[in-house]
């Protein structure tokens, strides 16, 4: 298991999850846990749907499910999740997560 700091708090990262093993991964490709500082990415090699891709694109999502619940951790450290306007926030909705998780690689050029 790694451990990563955001924002002063640490988070559990547990990779490599089986889809058979793990309930919270349905539908899903990862999830963040708030209440219990983890971040879990799911094996995309026990996952059916995705057992005829080749294994360089079940590492690129993997890495991709990886980056995308740490934004997840980080606005919810950062008290935006809870403090953007109910259920619905822009601090939980997917899109925007997704499209935080895109722009941060284009930094390293």
């Amino acid at each position: 298991m790694q451990k990563v700091t955001i924002l002063g708090t640490k988070y559990d990262i547990r990779t490599g999850i089986s889809y058979k093993k793990d309930e919270g991964l349905e539908g899903r490709f990862g999830y963040c846990s708030h209440v219990e500082r983890l971040i879990v990415v799911g094996d995309l090699s026990t996952c059916d749907s995705w057992k005829g891709e080749s294994a360089q694109a079940r590492s690129t999502q993997e890495k991709l499910t990886l980056r995308h619940e740490i934004i997840h951790a980080f606005l919810n450290e950062s008290g935006l999740t809870s403090n953007s306007n109910g259920v619905d926030c822009w601090a939980r909705n997917e899109e925007m997560i997704d499209w935080i998780a895109i722009q941060y690689p284009k930094n390293k050029n």
